[in-house]
């Protein structure tokens, strides 16, 4: 009976240990079971995943730029096609303002580049660009902000009166006023042959004869250039080429602050309170004599 007693203990406390140990394999096998489905990072960078899922990449080295900056545009493709990748640039209205094309290296990647601003890029805001490699299944986009006109205050006797440009191939260094020459020497740095376009508020400088518009005149490092005009009745836009080896521009207008600035109006008061003073003592001296 004692016997029988211990084979029975011994067969319950061999299953319980068949148990733990079926336990513990099943939850081992799980766990190698789920590591197999992890995906196993740090094997590629997100650009190759994503060229790896996507026939072709388009990205920009910033998110925003201002009229006459550079636009690096670059990517991947998933394969090769031995053919150059269509590129165009789109404005807010989704008007075309620039077309290029790009060619694929070894590595798959390719890269060019496009400067913001010129006659087409008319509107600040949301721009795109769209990427086409050899058919329309081969297609990317992104966007980017384009702020439009750069500001340039022009600083005259503690008054400032802001310029708007737009310039490509250069940058504008400074703005200075000649107030006896009746000018503006608009100094700048060209980086190849480009164009200007400027508006100058009228109260800092414009061109009149009597009470009409005249011309103004505008010279390339002193010699005389032509040049397109727009007006309204507070500003004058001059649009106008100039070479890589352009240093300085002038507009030559008739009439330039503070011709009738603040200082100009502060005497012209001062002299008014004097001549009325003066004028009243008298008649109150002629009125005492009489």
């Amino acid at each position: 009976m004692i016997c029988h007693l211990t084979e029975v203990l011994k067969y319950q406390f061999t299953n319980i240990e068949l148990l733990k140990v079926s336990s513990i394999n099943a939850g081992f096998i799980l766990t190698l079971a789920t590591m197999s489905c992890l995906p196993v990072f740090g094997q590629s960078s997100d650009s190759n995943v994503t060229s790896s899922l996507m026939p072709i990449t388009v990205m920009t080295d910033k998110s925003s730029y201002s009229d006459g900056d550079k636009i690096i545009i670059s990517g991947m493709v998933k394969d090769q096609l031995n053919v150059p990748i269509s590129i165009v640039i789109r404005d807010p209205n989704q008007n075309i303002v620039w077309l290029g094309q790009a060619t694929v290296d070894s590595d798959n990647k390719y890269s060019t580049e496009a400067t913001a601003g010129g006659s087409l890029w008319t509107a600040a805001g949301t721009y795109e660009i769209d990427t086409t490699y050899g058919s329309k299944d081969r297609t990317a986009k992104t966007l980017f902000e384009f702020t439009g006109y750069h500001l340039y205050p022009v600083q005259i006797q503690g008054s400032s009166y802001n310029a708007t440009y737009t310039i490509t191939n250069g940058t504008i260094i400074s703005i200075t006023p000649n107030i006896d020459a009746k000018l503006l020497v608009i100094s700048i740095d060209a980086s190849g042959n480009g164009s200007l376009t400027i508006s100058f508020p009228r109260t800092l400088i414009d061109a009149r004869t009597d009470a009409n518009d005249s011309q103004f005149v505008v010279q390339e490092d002193g010699m005389a250039i032509t040049f397109l005009e727009s007006k309204s009745d507070t500003a004058r836009t001059l649009t106008m080429s100039f070479s890589s080896h352009t240093k300085q521009i002038e507009v030559i207008g008739t009439q330039i602050v503070p011709e009738f600035g603040p200082l100009t109006f502060t005497v012209l008061t001062a002299s008014l309170g004097i001549f009325l003073y003066v004028k009243r003592h008298a008649w109150l001296h002629r009125e005492f004599i009489r």
